[in-house]
C-alpha cells in the first residue's frame, strides 16, 4: 500500500483549502485506490474525520519526520503556498517540508501549485535551491510557470495544469441543501447574487465601493447574500459591508464548510468576490463571476476561464466595479454557457495532477 504525505494549508477551516484536499483524495484515489494519505494539518482531529486519512500536526517536527521516513512520496499542495505576500514564513516552512523529504531520499511532487508573488531575497533564492530539486512540477496557470522560470527553476520540466477544485465532478455537490440554506436565511425566489469579502491590509475603501454595488442590485430586484470562505474574518468583514449598505443583504453566518459553501454557489445567479475559491466554486455550476482581486491569482484565474481582469481591491473604485457588474448582467446567459465549455478542459486538466502523482509511486 504506497503512502503519500501530503503537505499544504489543511486544517484551517478555509473552505477553499479544504475544497483543495478534497478534490486532490478524490482525484488520487480513483488512479491509486489502495492509496494511504497522511496530511500535515493545524487542526488534525478534524481533517481525519473529515477526510477519512490519518493526520498529524504540521508544526511538530517529529511526527512530520517519521511520517516522511515511513512515506513513498510528498505531495506539496495544492494552492497558493509558495509566496511571500505576508512575509517569509509559509515559503520556508513549506520548502523546509520538501527539504526534510528530499534528505530523506523521497520524491516531491509540487501538485497544481500557484506560485508567488515572491519579492524576499531570500524567498527567491529558497525557491530556486529547493524547487529544482523535486521530481515533478504542476502549476495551476501559466504565470507560476513563468515566475519559476524566471527565478531559475529549470528542472524538473514545468507543467501547466488546473487548480485540484476544478476536478471535482459537480454531481457530487447537493444543491438542494444550498437551496435550504438559503431559504432559511430568507431567500426567495429571485436572482441571487453571492458576494464573497474577506478582510485586508486594514483597508475599508473596497467595503464602501461594494456596499454601493450591492445596493445597485437589490434597487434592480435582485437579492443579496454574503458567503464566508474563512471563519471568522470572512464573516467581520461581511457583516462591515452590509452595515454600509441601504438595504438588507442576508448573511451566511456559519462557520464556513466547504460542501456547504459549494451547495450554496450552486444555487447563485451572479458571483461578486475577492476570494479566488469562491469564483471557482461559482464557475464550476456555470454562475458567472465578477473578480476583485487581492492577489494576482485571481486575476490569473479569471484569464483561464476568459473574463475579464477583475477590479484590484487595494483601489476599488464603485463606478468602476458598477460598470464591470452591469456588463455580467447583460450577458448572462452568454457567460454561463462559455464557463461551461471552459470548465470542462480545465476538470481534465486538473485530474492530470492525480495521475502523474500515481506515476511517481511506481516501482522504477
Amino acid at each position: 500500500m504506497p503512502k503519500v504525505v501530503i503537505s499544504g494549508y489543511y486544517g484551517f477551516h478555509n473552505s477553499g483549502d479544504e475544497a483543495i484536499l478534497f478534490a486532490m483524495l478524490m482525484a488520487l484515489r480513483d488512479v491509486a485506490p489502495d492509496l494511504e494519505a497522511i496530511v500535515l494539518s493545524g487542526d488534525p482531529a478534524y481533517t481525519a474525520r473529515e477526510f477519512g486519512v490519518r493526520s498529524i500536526p504540521r508544526d511538530n517536527p517529529s511526527q512530520v519526520i517519521k511520517a516522511l521516513a515511513g512515506c513513498d512520496l510528498l505531495i506539496s499542495g495544492a494552492g497558493g503556498l509558495l509566496q511571500d505576500i505576508n512575509g517569509p514564513r509559509s515559503i520556508i516552512y513549506y520548502l523546509g517540508v520538501v527539504l526534510m523529504a528530499r534528505l530523506l531520499g523521497k520524491p516531491v511532487f509540487f501538485y497544481a501549485q500557484g506560485f508567488g508573488p515572491v519579492s524576499s531575497a531570500i524567498g527567491k533564492a529558497l525557491v530556486r535551491q529547493v524547487a529544482n530539486r523535486v521530481n515533478a512540477i504542476t502549476v495551476r496557470d501559466p504565470d507560476s510557470r513563468d515566475e519559476l522560470s524566471a527565478l531559475g527553476v529549470t528542472r524538473p520540466l514545468l507543467k501547466v495544469t488546473a487548480d485540484p477544485v476544478l476536478g471535482l465532478d459537480p454531481s457530487l455537490v447537493d444543491i438542494s441543501k444550498g437551496r435550504e440554506i438559503l431559504t432559511l436565511l430568507g431567500a426567495d425566489n429571485r436572482p441571487l447574487a453571492g458576494i464573497s469579502v474577506r478582510p485586508w491590509k486594514g483597508l475599508d475603501g473596497y467595503k464602501e465601493a461594494i456596499a454601493k454595488a450591492a445596493d445597485d442590485l437589490l434597487e434592480e430586484g435582485w437579492q443579496v447574500v454574503f458567503v464566508p470562505m474563512h471563519c471568522p474574518g470572512d464573516v467581520i468583514t461581511g457583516r462591515e459591508v452590509a452595515a454600509r449598505m441601504r438595504g438588507r443583504a442576508l448573511l451566511f453566518e456559519e462557520q464556513a464548510d466547504y460542501m456547504n459553501i459549494l451547495s450554496v454557489t450552486a444555487n447563485l445567479d451572479l458571483a461578486v468576490g475577492m476570494r479566488l475559491h469562491f469564483l471557482i466554486f461559482s464557475v464550476i455550476f456555470g454562475v458567472p463571476v465578477v473578480g476583485i482581486p487581492y492577489d494576482p491569482k485571481v486575476n490569473r484565474f479569471l484569464q483561464s476561464v476568459g473574463l475579464p481582469d477583475g477590479f484590484n481591491a487595494e483601489r476599488l473604485d464603485y463606478y468602476e466595479l458598477s460598470a464591470g457588474i452591469r456588463n455580467a448582467l447583460d450577458q448572462l446567459d452568454e457567460i454561463s454557457g462559455s464557463l461551461k465549455a471552459r470548465v470542462a478542459p480545465l476538470r481534465a486538466e486538473a485530474l492530470k495532477n492525480a495521475v502523474m502523482a500515481a506515476e511517481l509511486l511506481r516501482p522504477v
